[in-house]
């Protein structure tokens, strides 16, 4: 994987080109899209500008999708350079807790991913996929015991998360040893934790007791 901070940058001017290119589509639903990507973004600018106001965002709507469009575009190119910028240890706010920008760039990329999607599915095309979205399978990985928090459970021992990138590379996170293992293309994983898709319809392969009750807990 390239650098999560080039990767935001490149997934920003994924989705613009796809804005540009379909952007006269179903208006209401896209824009409604951009707009929630725009309170994204301005958490993000938040947490490293003026920490002390993280939260603090206005419910956003717009009355024509070029303008949802140039605000979030405004906005994300903003917060993309604030974490490239930031020093790498500062502990930055974020919903779920303190992030490094790395990590934080991590969850950025995330949130793309996810409303990128519903922005292509409302068009009814095909967003591209590269090898950026490592860092949102990586970040699924690392989110993997929040939905046993959420629940108010423990967490199990430590899955084993073999990926396929677009590129064809396996990306490996976990201990080989591991029992419970998921595997299959890192998109459909992507699709998963971000619950874009149900895991009927992708193509991931589940091993040992714990990943069922993982399943079970994210769909909920």
């Amino acid at each position: 994987m390239a650098d999560v901070f080039t990767d935001l940058q490149t997934e920003t001017d994924a989705l613009t080109a796809l804005a540009e290119r379909h952007g006269y589509g179903p208006g209401p639903d896209t824009t409604a899209h951009f707009a929630r990507l725009t309170s994204t973004a301005r958490l993000v600018r938040l947490s490293t500008e003026n920490p002390a106001a993280f939260g603090v965002t206005p419910q956003i709507s717009y009355d024509t999708l070029d303008e949802a469009i140039l605000t979030w575009l405004i906005e994300q190119r903003k917060a993309n350079a604030l974490l490239a910028s930031a020093p790498p240890d500062l502990e930055l706010p974020w919903s779920d807790g303190p992030l490094r920008p790395s990590v934080l760039a991590a969850a950025a990329l995330t949130e793309l991913f996810a409303c990128g999607q519903d922005i292509a599915d409302t068009l009814g095309v095909r967003p591209r996929r590269g090898d950026e979205i490592g860092h949102v399978a990586y970040y699924g990985v690392r989110s993997r015991d929040r939905a046993y928090r959420r629940h108010r459970l423990t967490p199990p021992g430590p899955f084993r998360f073999e990926l396929r990138a677009p590129s064809g590379t396996v990306w490996e996170f976990g201990p080989e040893e591991a029992g419970d293992r998921v595997t299959g293309p890192a998109e459909d994983f992507c699709l998963l934790v971000t619950n874009r898709r149900h895991v009927e319809d992708l193509a991931l392969t589940f091993t040992g007791e714990h990943t069922a009750e993982w399943l079970e807990l994210l769909e909920r």
